[in-house]
């Protein structure tokens, strides 16, 4: 698959961007830092400063990304997630740390269609076990290695089926959790035709792009705070949202100290009320009153 193909950082761009590489360890240092992060598997809640940790880390991954691209003349590549690069968006399943996904989650949580979207990742991360599933030759299913022919073959099946991301806002063409994408969409740079990424596409197999991954110290240093995390979470993007899905009971996955959200009867999260409209609560009322005095005032005026 494109996105599995390692892509050599020159040295000089290395050099370069040791910067934003130092900058990128500093955010992992701070996540895992924070207090209670072995405690989640079981707390089910995590550190507070969490969410904001991880788009600290995903900020400092997207200016060491900025730096090695214009290094290496990929300004005008193609990225998943744009509407030039929707086809980019149909080559799943996607990998995901468990740092990502616990972001990731959070950030559908609150969207209105959180349950139709969540089905759907459900339905496709099913079809996609099912391709590797099939091509397994062993007994123990929980003994297939991500590295197998099985996985790679699989994997490539269900490409061809041509899904879209189901994160993706097929209308707009545009990526809808952006900000919290996974690394395997940040770093991935396409140079040729951006209709060859889909995998149903004859020259899918000619696809060039270069994979921008975090240095292998910082990635080293993300696994072990994944590891301290200890939620064992899927390396897939559809298994681990679905994971996270059941962990919470298909609850928000809170922070320590974070307030609950409030659901309306048919389960849709209840809207703060934009207490800036004038037909708001708070301002009914005061416009007849405001007029009343207005008028006493002239009244009064004019006796005198």
């Amino acid at each position: 698959m494109p996105r599995d193909r390692a892509t050599r950082i020159p040295r000089s761009v290395r050099k370069a961007s040791k910067p934003r590489a130092e900058a990128i360890q500093q955010a992992i240092d701070t996540l895992g830092a924070l207090p209670g992060l072995a405690d989640v598997g079981v707390t089910k809640r995590l550190p507070k400063g969490f969410d904001a940790a991880v788009r600290a880390l995903h900020k400092a991954h997207d200016e060491y990304i900025e730096t090695v691209s214009a290094a290496m003349g990929l300004e005008s590549a193609t990225r998943p997630g744009t509407p030039e690069g929707t086809p980019c968006c149909r080559e799943m399943p996607l990998g995901v740390t468990g740092v990502e996904g616990a972001v990731i989650y959070r950030e559908i949580r609150v969207w209105p269609d959180f349950a139709q979207v969540v089905q759907r990742v459900a339905e496709l991360g099913q079809a996609q076990f099912d391709e590797i599933q099939a091509r397994h030759k062993g007994k123990d299913l929980q003994k297939i290695r991500m590295n197998s022919k099985a996985v790679q073959e699989g994997r490539l099946a269900f490409a061809r089926k041509g899904e879209p991301c189901p994160f993706l806002d097929q209308e707009r063409g545009r990526c809808r959790i952006w900000e919290v994408r996974p690394q395997s969409c940040r770093m991935h740079h396409v140079t040729t035709d951006p209709a060859w990424s889909d995998a149903r596409h004859e020259s899918f197999e000619q696809v060039e792009a270069k994979n921008l991954r975090i240095p292998v110290r910082q990635q080293v240093a993300l696994m072990q705070v994944e590891k301290r995390m200890m939620l064992q979470a899927a390396p897939f993007l559809h298994a681990n949202v679905v994971q996270l899905g059941q962990l919470t009971e298909g609850d928000q996955l809170y922070e320590l100290g974070e307030p609950p959200l409030k659901y309306q009867q048919d389960g849709q999260i209840q809207q703060r009320a934009n207490r800036n409209k004038p037909g708001a609560k708070k301002f009914k009322g005061k416009g007849k009153g405001k007029g009343k005095g207005k008028g006493k005032g002239k009244g009064r005026s004019r006796r005198k």
